[in-house]
């Protein structure tokens, strides 16, 4: 195994090349786009300012009143190391997250969810697009609405 001085090292080499740095402020940019998207056309929507992460992921989070209620909210998260975004609910505390991992068995009747045992972040995830084309930013932003609404509509469905 490296030492930390060897993987720093590796790592400054990466950021010389200069590619990092563009690619990382680029997904930011798109996530900031993202975000605007969804203030604008869902209004009724608790919109949280994005979290940058440290390299693992990259998200903002919507609330509805109903899922506040209930110490929940989804995240639009993109996963640096697989290159995807996903959706998931989330809760507010790891009890509220217990009380409600039911959900996660009634969704995959109606939408494609999983449960990450790594992922103490989330009850349930949901592929948005494992290959994202930041190139066709409308089309993807469509996409991730899209898949997110359909999320969105499953879970309110269930947490009434």
């Amino acid at each position: 195994m490296k030492t930390i001085n060897e993987q720093i090292a590796a790592y400054t080499q990466q950021l010389q090349q200069g590619e990092i740095q563009i690619a990382y402020k680029g997904i930011l940019a798109f996530i900031g786009k993202l975000r605007a998207a969804f203030i604008k056309k869902y209004p009724h929507y608790d919109v949280s300012n994005i979290y940058q992460g440290y390299l693992d992921m990259s998200y903002f989070s919507l609330s509805t009143k109903p899922l506040k209620e209930k110490g929940l909210k989804i995240a639009i998260v993109y996963l640096h190391e697989k290159g995807s975004f996903e959706v998931w609910l989330s809760a507010r505390n790891r009890n509220i997250a217990r009380t409600h991992q039911s959900i996660l068995d009634s969704l995959s009747d109606e939408i494609s969810v999983f449960h990450d045992k790594n992922n103490q972040d989330a009850v349930a995830e949901c592929i948005l697009t494992g290959t994202p084309d930041f190139e066709d930013q409308a089309l993807l932003i469509d996409t991730i609405d899209y898949g997110v609404e359909k999320f969105v509509a499953a879970i309110v469905n269930r947490i009434k």
